[in-house]
């Protein structure tokens, strides 16, 4: 009986400790389910690099580093991901290696007007992190579309139970952040965040 009075009481906080209140009559936009996975004993890490040489604009370094803050400040304090309430964990860094890696599958999204975990190459969210030569144990990825602004984008994430669970996991200590930006897409701006922790 202790646990669960405990984990109301956890609950109520973190419903109302992990999101900020500035863009919550925003609108949804699409979200995609987030994607984890762990290395296995013997499993492959080389892929082909992609050419595609896509171009529209990328993030810049203060998007890039308001993400971060965001997430750190959710980080930061208990937060209820779905039903699960998950512990605050420490501040993750930006991976220079994670950022390219998220701001090539943002650009490519916005430039070719697809919605996708899944690169057009067929290359999942880990191959690409490996393609910029990061060495990874544990790998996730959140993308999103439509949200104008870093704080909307981060707000969605906590508002989806997977994206939200990836945000507050223990296993990552780096984070990547891309985004890309086309008027003729059907979202125009779109967002990803690499996680990962090395080898």
């Amino acid at each position: 009986m202790k646990i669960t009075y405990l984990f109301g009481i956890a609950a109520l906080f973190a419903v109302v400790s992990c999101q900020s209140d500035q863009e919550a009559t925003q609108t949804p936009n699409p979200v995609a389910s987030s994607v984890y996975k762990e290395t296995t004993a013997g499993e492959a890490t080389s892929v082909t690099p992609d050419l595609s040489g896509a171009r529209a604009a990328a993030a810049t370094s203060s998007q890039q580093q308001e993400v971060l803050t965001y997430i750190n400040q959710a980080r930061s304090k208990p937060c209820q991901c779905g039903t699960t309430v998950y512990p605050a964990v420490p501040a993750l860094t930006l991976s220079t290696q994670l950022n390219s890696a998220s701001d090539k599958h943002a650009v490519d999204m916005a430039t070719y007007n697809y919605f996708s975990h899944t690169g057009r190459d067929g290359s999942q969210p880990w191959d690409r992190m490996t393609r910029e030569g990061y060495k990874w144990r544990a790998a996730g990825e959140n993308i999103a579309a439509g949200y104008t602004t870093t704080r909307a984008v981060v707000d969605g994430w906590l508002q989806s139970p997977g994206h939200c669970k990836n945000i507050m996991s223990a296993n990552f200590k780096e984070v990547g952040v891309g985004y890309g930006y086309s008027v003729s897409s059907t979202y125009k701006h779109y967002w990803v965040t690499d996680f990962g922790t090395k080898l």
